[in-house]
C-alpha cells in the first residue's frame, strides 16, 4: 500500500486534553476545536482510504502547509517584487503548533485506516508556510 494525497485545510495541532468534574468524577476530553478539525479531515480523507484496514508496519509522512503571515507576503507597490528577501517558495515554519501535535491530529483523524497507532514505525512531520500562489493544506503519504 502506497497512498499519497493532499487536503486543502488549515493544519491544526492537537489541543491539550481538558478535564472536568461530572458527578464528582474527573473526566478528560479533547477540545471541541480539535474534535471538529479531526472529523473534517477524516471526512475529506475518506476517499483516499484503502479498501482494507492496514495491519502491518506503516511509514507516514505529514507535510503541513500553514497560511503565510502578512510579513512574509510583502511586495513593492511600485514593481510588485517581493521585499526583504521573502521567498515565493514554501518557508520552514518554526513556531507553534509543534510538529508532534500536528502529527497527532492527522494520525487520530486517520485512526480508522489501521488497526492500531502503534503500527506506525516511521513518522516524518514537516511544517511550512505555503508557497506564494498556493493554499494552506496537509499532504499525507502512507506506506505499508
Amino acid at each position: 500500500v502506497n497512498i499519497s494525497f493532499r487536503i486543502d485545510i488549515d493544519p491544526h495541532g492537537k489541543g491539550r486534553p481538558r478535564a472536568t468534574s461530572i458527578g464528582g468524577k474527573a473526566r478528560q476530553f479533547t477540545p471541541a476545536k480539535t474534535r471538529n478539525w479531526e472529523a473534517t479531515f477524516a471526512l475529506l480523507a475518506q476517499k483516499h482510504r484503502p479498501a482494507e484496514v492496514i495491519d502491518g508496519p506503516i511509514a507516514v509522512t505529514v507535510t503541513a502547509f500553514f497560511a503565510r503571515p502578512k510579513r512574509l507576503c510583502k511586495r513593492s507597490k511600485r514593481t510588485g517584487a517581493l521585499l526583504g528577501g521573502v521567498s515565493p517558495h514554501p518557508i520552514p515554519m518554526t513556531s507553534r503548533p509543534d510538529a508532534d501535535n500536528v502529527a497527532k491530529s492527522v494520525l487520530d483523524a486517520m485512526a480508522s485506516w489501521w488497526r492500531d497507532d502503534a503500527l506506525v514505525y516511521d513518522l516524518r512531520v514537516l511544517k511550512f508556510y505555503h508557497a506564494l500562489g498556493e493554499r494552506p493544506g496537509v499532504e499525507v503519504t502512507v506506506s505499508a
